[in-house]
Parts: structure tokens; sequence; C-alpha cells
């Protein structure tokens, strides 16, 4: 079984991919920016709605934010780094999947400072070791 779900991002078209793919109990969540409606905002701000649509995202193929267990972001001023960590911290302090951060020269578009994706894996909560 393979799930696809479009955000309506604008380069997914241009570019040929999905927002985020299940294959069976495997969630991939495509690098997400935020929308323009915070890209005034701070690297905290931006990362804040990037969440929000990855969590969304997992919502149309059936999972959640509790079955996270790998997040990337990419940010362009690794001064950004607290703000977008605060930002991860304030939606996965429970879940704590591995976590990678690191600096890039530029994203796709000027204005987006951070970009973020994520994998998951869907499984029962009764098999968490916590």
């Amino acid at each position: 079984m393979r799930i696809h779900h479009g955000s309506g991002g604008p380069f997914e078209d241009m570019y040929g991919y999905s927002r985020a793919v299940r294959v069976g109990p495997h969630v991939m969540v495509a690098g997400t920016c935020a929308r323009d409606q915070a890209l005034d905002g701070d690297a905290y701000a931006q990362a804040a709605d990037a969440l929000g649509t990855i969590e969304r995202a997992l919502a149309e193929v059936g999972a959640e934010l509790a079955h996270v267990v790998r997040t990337v972001a990419y940010v362009t001023d690794i001064r950004d780094m607290e703000k977008v960590a605060a930002a991860h911290r304030a939606v996965f302090a429970d879940v704590r999947p591995a976590a990678t951060l690191v600096e890039v020269s530029r994203l796709a578009d000027p204005r987006y400072l951070v970009e973020i994706q994520a994998d998951a894996i869907v499984t029962d909560a009764a098999e968490s070791d916590e």
C-alpha cells in the first residue's frame, strides 16, 4: 500500500513530489518550509509553521506526531539553532525523535530561514518502551 499526500505547496507540481508518502507503516514527510503567511516571522515562527504543516501531512496519511522517529532541520543561519530547537521542542519534547540540524547556504526561496523533514513509523502506542 502506497499513499501520497500533497499539501498544495508551490514546488510540489514543479518538482514532482508529494508532501508525504506512506508505504505500510513508514511515513516520509518531505522538506517543509513555512507557508507564505509565516515568512515575515523569525526562524521560530517559520519552524513552528513548518511543523504544523508536517503534523497535517502526517494526519492525511494516518500518522501523528507521536509516530515521528527522525527529523532533519536545515537552517540558513546556524545562529537560528536555538529558535528552531525551541519550536521543535514545543512539538516533540515527549516524542524525542532522533534529530539533526545543519546549516545550508540557501533554501529554495530566499525568504525561507528553515526547512524541516520528518520520518515516522506508525506503530501501536503499546509498543513504546516508556
